[in-house]
């Protein structure tokens, strides 16, 4: 039987036995989600409102750490649980960011996206890919990929391991008109690497 729980303000559910395992419990919207194989991870996240400074609001964080790296995050409109426990249904609409000057401002996408993150065991869950390149999201079309729970952030061993040389040969070939020795250019696109790998580790693990 489950029972309704809360958390940072998103509907989970727990289940009463452990023979209902694999079924959703409590924890599962508690930890991080990633696959090596899609080079992507998620979680979800609690964070102040953007109209209201004294309320939370319930996001998706997509990290995509293959070769358009980036960070989405989904406002979070509507939880839905399968009938047997097994299938947790998220609507979401992306944060956009604008920057202007030192200003940035959010606006919230009109469209309502959807995923559908189906448990197979205790720490195997499954959700699909959808779009390309810097497009890529959690969707209801695509392909299907296979991520592993866990309690640790990937972010930091995902960005190390893809996100930095994805960017090194970006900014190294990005480099090439510049007037400077190959050894410079080396140099600067590590510096400009390793930022853009601390970046997506902060923008990943914001709470």
């Amino acid at each position: 039987m489950l029972v309704a729980g809360t958390m940072g303000g998103v509907l989970t559910p727990s289940v009463a036995s452990a023979k209902s395992t694999p079924k959703f419990v409590n924890q599962d919207l508690q930890r991080y989600y990633k696959s090596a194989k899609a080079k992507s991870a998620f979680h979800f996240a609690t964070i102040q409102s953007t109209t209201n400074s004294k309320k939370t609001a319930p996001i998706l964080v997509m990290g995509d750490f293959g070769s358009d790296p980036s960070i989405k995050y989904g406002t979070i409109t509507s939880l839905k649980m399968s009938k047997n426990n097994k299938v947790l249904t998220t609507k979401y609409r992306l944060l956009n960011f604008k920057q202007t000057g030192d200003k940035t401002t959010t606006s919230v996408s009109k469209k309502t996206y959807t995923f559908k993150l189906t448990k197979k065991s205790t720490n195997k869950f499954s959700a699909k890919l959808t779009g390309t390149k810097a497009n890529r999201r959690l969707g209801t079309s695509g392909t299907t990929y296979t991520y592993t729970r866990t309690k640790t952030s990937p972010a930091q061993a995902y960005a190390t391991k893809y996100v930095k040389p994805t960017m090194y040969k970006k900014y190294l070939k990005a480099f090439d008109s510049i007037d400077a020795t190959q050894a410079q250019k080396e140099q600067v696109a590590t510096q400009y690497a390793n930022e853009a790998v601390t970046n997506m580790v902060k923008n990943f693990n914001v709470k």
